[in-house]
């Protein structure tokens, strides 16, 4: 999925310029409360989603405008900080298996016990 991004934390654009100039993927995280201008890591929820980064654009008010597409789910298992980036180490999350349905000709079919001999 690709969506577009509005960022306006420090932190957060030194994170996207940093990747910009390496390979471009990142680690998105959602924090666990909005309104908190500089979460603590454990106000932000473990598991995220890596995605690469397709698009930046610095807007005219400091904030930035970025295109990302998700890659795959992660979990966080911890962060090393620095006074301009928290960057988080992870692991991928398993893929998680579609639950398999029988298709609607094996229903319409009858059992071998109803059919007459």
């Amino acid at each position: 999925m690709i969506v577009p991004l509005f960022v306006g934390r420090d932190k957060s654009i030194n994170a996207l310029e940093e990747v910009m100039r390496s390979d471009k993927h990142i680690l998105l995280a959602a924090q666990k409360n909005a309104g908190d201008d500089d979460p603590a890591t454990d106000a932000i929820y473990p598991v995220g989603t890596l995605a690469s980064v397709l698009q930046l654009l610095k807007l005219p008010d400091g904030t930035v405008k970025v295109l990302v597409e998700g890659t795959s789910r992660a979990r966080i298992t911890r962060y090393t900080e620095n006074p301009t980036t928290s960057r988080p180490r992870w692991s991928r999350c398993p893929r998680r298996r579609e639950p398999r349905t029988r298709s609607r000709r094996s229903r319409a079919r009858p059992s071998p016990s109803s059919r007459a001999t």
